[in-house]
């Protein structure tokens, strides 16, 4: 049952894609947040005793773009971080304001595999016990232009994740190969 599910599930998925809407990219993202900050002043402490967390990462990244009509469309991307490990998977809407210059704002889901991540949990003998995930909801916002045909930049605004005690954001920069003939901004991450 399991498997007729996922093949109903993958054939849904790829009716209509053409691979003239994917598109390969590169982003460098610049981590800040509690997170960081917590990291880098627990290795000072220790004198470089432990491995230093990355504040910034390489994250490859491959799209999808489904245009909804000549102004907007639906990307959707998964990537994978170098740096600081994380794959982040994200949704977004992205509106074209000029043929070059498009905005976008979307959610993402970013799975963090950095050893130096450790979810939250509740704490010991607490009667509402959770355990924590590393997978973290987020959000993301910015502006892409492109420069040739298929040659897309982007800067963008993740918020990766939130919170009184832990938080983790990421300015992103971002170049993208679109393997259509469209603008690359339509296939662009950011």
């Amino acid at each position: 049952m399991k498997k007729t599910i996922t093949l109903l599930f993958a054939g849904i998925l790829t009716l209509g894609m053409s691979a003239q809407n994917f598109g390969l990219g590169v982003d460098y993202m610049m981590l800040s947040g509690t997170m960081v900050e917590e990291s880098e002043d627990h290795h000072d402490h220790n004198h470089g005793d432990e491995d230093e967390l990355s504040t910034s990462s390489a994250v490859l990244n491959l799209s999808y773009a489904y245009s909804i009509n000549d102004d907007m469309s639906v990307i959707g991307s998964v990537g994978y971080g170098m740096g600081f490990g994380l794959i982040p998977m994200k949704a977004k809407f992205n509106y074209g304001i000029t043929d070059k210059i498009h905005a976008n704002v979307g959610i993402g889901m970013y799975m963090i595999t950095d050893d130096h991540y450790t979810p939250e949990e509740s704490p010991e003998g607490s009667e509402d016990s959770w355990k924590g995930s590393s997978n973290e909801f987020g959000m993301t916002m910015g502006v892409s232009y492109a420069v040739m045909n298929n040659i897309g930049v982007s800067f963008g605004y993740e918020m990766i994740k939130g919170g009184d005690h832990s938080s983790l954001n990421a300015m992103t920069v971002g170049l993208t190969y679109g393997f259509g003939g469209k603008s690359s901004s339509d296939d662009s991450d950011e």
